[in-house]
């Protein structure tokens, strides 16, 4: 009988610790997915931003377009304030501008698109299309003008 009930004893046991290394594993994969999944979103993420930025660059470079003379336009006024609220949209979400004029160049920031005469070789001369930052990380390299 003490045989019987040792032997039970020990399934029991062998049982109880299968079930806790299930459940273990199974709040594991259940972190390791969710983990997984902000991985994917954020991803995801940056990818539709990369898909918008091109509007502001169209916007940038219509504002830069118009006249002189025309710039009390309303409908110039209304090109700066889409520029303006794609800017601060892009603020909230943790997004900044890289530096680039009179900067030294950077390879892991900028990218070279042609080159200028200048005094000082290697600094970025002209802004071609602005770069940009999101919570520290390089989304989009800008490109620049470098003085040989």
């Amino acid at each position: 009988m003490e045989e019987k009930i040792e032997k039970i004893t020990q399934e029991r046991d062998e049982y109880l610790a299968g079930w806790k290394r299930a459940k273990a594993d199974f709040i594991n994969y259940k972190k390791e997915e969710a983990q997984r999944m902000q991985v994917m979103a954020g991803y995801a993420y940056q990818q539709l931003l990369l898909m918008v930025l091109p509007i502001l660059d169209n916007v940038d470079r219509a504002v830069k377009q118009i006249p002189e003379e025309e710039k009390d336009n309303q409908i110039y006024k209304g090109f700066l304030q889409i520029a303006s609220q794609w800017r601060e949209f892009l603020k909230s979400q943790g997004i900044e501008e890289v530096e680039t004029v009179g900067k030294p160049f950077d390879p892991e920031m900028h990218e070279a698109v042609g080159e200028v005469g200048g005094e000082e070789p290697g600094m970025v001369a002209e802004e071609v299309e602005k770069g940009y930052i999101i919570n520290g990380k390089l989304l989009r390299p800008a490109k620049v003008k470098i003085t040989k």
